[in-house]
């Protein structure tokens, strides 16, 4: 008798995802109760360091279970590089007991979700752009072939009854938004959906555990490549504007920025710099504007 979720890695596939089926796993599933009959999707991180050279270190772990649990530990892992490897179409021993959460009710979350686990770190490190992409189109397929809502998709810090935090650097609040901007990501390539979630990674830093924005640690404290934009050019124009003021202590003083610039790693201050370059360059006056602002004769 077939289980319930053989139709998954068909429907990842034709959402676009590219798919691998690990040996046996049309037939895989736990025996620790009912089967599926899923009502949403549950994100989770494996908690396991990922990169792009070892993408998805976690499948075996997945397929097996650890000492303390059984596997399987979810119906897909989704890689680092945004590949899905397939793991069981039978029950998963990912979710424990689940609370209601969002249109879904309490029970019994093994047999209330799809589980996918997202292989990477969770505390130290988020999720690759490659791999949130494929989270929400894999999240997307489920909940369409079952007829449930995007807010159907939730993680399972939002469901646990035990302190789970993940998926961590995850707000699940936006997720479940962009759940709902397919006809604007279907505009972009998965290159420059990739391209535009790095940008938005080098500008803002890595999220926290609640998907809030933190910025980058530096010696000055966390800040935002944005924000450091902001008091460099507050600075700039400060003094334009009053040149008697002298440099006040802490974001404005050009010490403490240099501090900070110095504190930045090469791949965070280059980015800071090539903006600040910019912005000299756009106000840079033209020929006749310096013109305009001599006195007359």
């Amino acid at each position: 008798m077939a289980l319930p979720l053989v139709w998954l890695a068909d429907a990842l596939r034709a959402a676009g995802l590219t798919v691998v089926e690990t040996d046996g796993w049309r037939e895989r599933t736990a025996t620790s109760g009912p089967q599926p009959a899923p009502v949403g999707v549950l994100e989770h991180h494996t908690a396991t360091p990922a990169s792009r050279e070892n993408p998805a270190p976690s499948v075996q772990l997945c397929i097996d279970g650890r000492p303390d649990l059984a596997g399987p530990l979810c119906h897909a892992v989704i890689g680092f590089d945004g590949v899905v490897h397939m793991i069981a179409a039978g029950r998963a021993n990912h979710a424990g007991e689940a609370k209601a959460s969002g249109p879904n009710p309490e029970g019994d979350g093994n047999t209330l979700y799809v589980g996918f686990e997202w292989d990477y770190q969770g505390v130290d490190q988020g999720p690759s752009p490659e791999q949130y992409s494929a989270a929400l189109k894999a999240t997307r397929a489920v909940l369409d072939h079952l007829g449930r809502p995007m807010d159907a998709a939730r993680g399972h810090k939002e469901t646990s009854t035990t302190g789970k935090i993940d998926p961590g650097h995850v707000d699940m609040d936006r997720f479940r938004a962009d759940l709902g901007n397919k006809d604007q990501e279907d505009q972009m390539t998965p290159d420059q959906d990739a391209i535009l979630r790095r940008l938005e990674q080098e500008l803002l830093g890595p999220r926290g555990p609640n998907g809030e924005i933190q910025g980058w640690h530096t010696e000055v404290g966390p800040r935002t490549v944005v924000a450091m934009l902001v008091d460099l050019v507050n600075t700039v124009v400060g003094k334009q504007q009053a040149p008697q003021i002298p440099a006040q202590a802490g974001a404005a003083d050009p010490e403490a920025i240099k501090k900070a610039f110095q504190a930045m790693p090469p791949d965070q201050a280059a980015p800071l710099l090539a903006e600040l370059v910019r912005i000299q360059q756009a106000r840079q006056l033209t020929p006749e504007q310096h013109a305009a602002q001599q006195p007359q004769q």
